[in-house]
């Protein structure tokens, strides 16, 4: 199992239909991509996701060799709207979203609810969260 695949197979499952790029460890900009089935989708580049595996653990030994695996993994949702913008609701809700999908599977467990990322750099904001994955 590559924990890699299994995110971005999750938040490409959950965004991608809503033109939600997302890429691990850094943002990857476009304006068309095309899903699995071929059809295209137009990238919505005022909001993306990035995330990243922080730490990955063998914890559990029988015999010798590991028999579970944790991981921990961050998520970075950012958006580019102005707080009365109604798309900041849009934008939540797709944060809950990712968060309660993640959830429904049993491997994950929320470690570190949302914080806020400002950005000083550009004109997204952010928020961050944390899950844990424990698996064979």
């Amino acid at each position: 199992m590559k924990i890699r695949n299994l995110i971005q197979n999750k938040l490409d499952d959950l965004l991608l239909k809503d033109g939600i790029m997302s890429h691990h460890i850094r943002r990857v900009e476009i304006d068309v991509i095309t899903d699995t089935k071929g059809n295209q989708i137009n990238i919505n580049n005022d909001e993306y996701v990035v995330y990243r595996v922080v730490s990955n653990k063998s914890r559990f030994y029988a015999d010798g060799k590991a028999v579970a695996t944790q991981f921990f993994i961050d998520i970075s949702y950012y958006y580019r709207y102005n707080k009365n913008n109604l798309q900041i609701d849009v934008a939540e809700i797709r944060i809950k979203s990712i968060i309660d999908y993640f959830l429904s599977d049993t491997h994950f467990k929320l470690i570190n609810g949302q914080n806020d990322l400002p950005d000083i750099d550009n004109t997204y904001r952010g928020v961050n969260f944390e899950f844990s994955y424990l698996g064979v």
